[in-house]
């Protein structure tokens, strides 16, 4: 039997997580009494100029100032945990494919569970599923696909300068 690879316990461990949090109904993951309790949230009033429509209108005078920064804290939940899906995915997938299908494949994994996280959402009460959450999660796998594709890079060209560097090295010595 083959053992798991680190990226196999990052992509069931972020599933985990997905399925544990969607099953929460809103009222017990809320961020805002926390919020307004341990942090000083004096700064909001600068960011009054801000309005836009995010299924429903996002303004510090529509949400209040916990509810304005919990928005901001869930959105990026939604890019950060995805990014890490989308790094142990493309991990995964470019052990067993090509580079380009690595990367269609664990973009359309990632895409797949954003959906299934969101429908799961809609079946948990007081809570609702976005296409809009959708692709703040592609953005986020994808996000995470680059990064992991970036530092691969760098990783493989440091690894073969320096081969080529103590291959120089030994030519010279003999």
């Amino acid at each position: 039997m083959k053992k798991m690879t680190w990226s196999g316990y990052i992509v069931l461990t972020v599933l985990l997580v997905l399925f544990i949090s969607s099953s929460m109904p809103y009222q017990d993951q809320s961020l805002k009494p926390g919020l307004s309790r341990y942090i000083p949230l004096g700064f909001v009033d600068h960011l009054r100029f801000i309005s836009f429509s995010y299924h429903g209108e996002v303004s510090v005078a529509a949400l209040g100032k916990s509810g304005f920064v919990e928005f901001f804290i869930r959105k990026a939940a939604h890019v950060s945990i995805f990014l890490v899906l989308g790094v142990a995915l493309i991990d995964l997938t470019r052990r067993r494919l090509t580079p380009g299908l690595a990367v269609l494949f664990a973009y359309s994994l990632a895409l797949t569970v954003a959906v299934f996280d969101e429908f799961h959402q809609i079946l948990t009460g007081d809570r609702t599923g976005l296409v809009q959450d959708v692709l703040l999660d592609g953005t986020g796998a994808l996000l995470g696909i680059g990064l992991y594709l970036v530092v691969r890079r760098i990783k493989v060209r440091r690894q073969a300068g320096s081969l080529s560097f103590r291959h120089e090295k030994r030519r010279q010595h003999f």
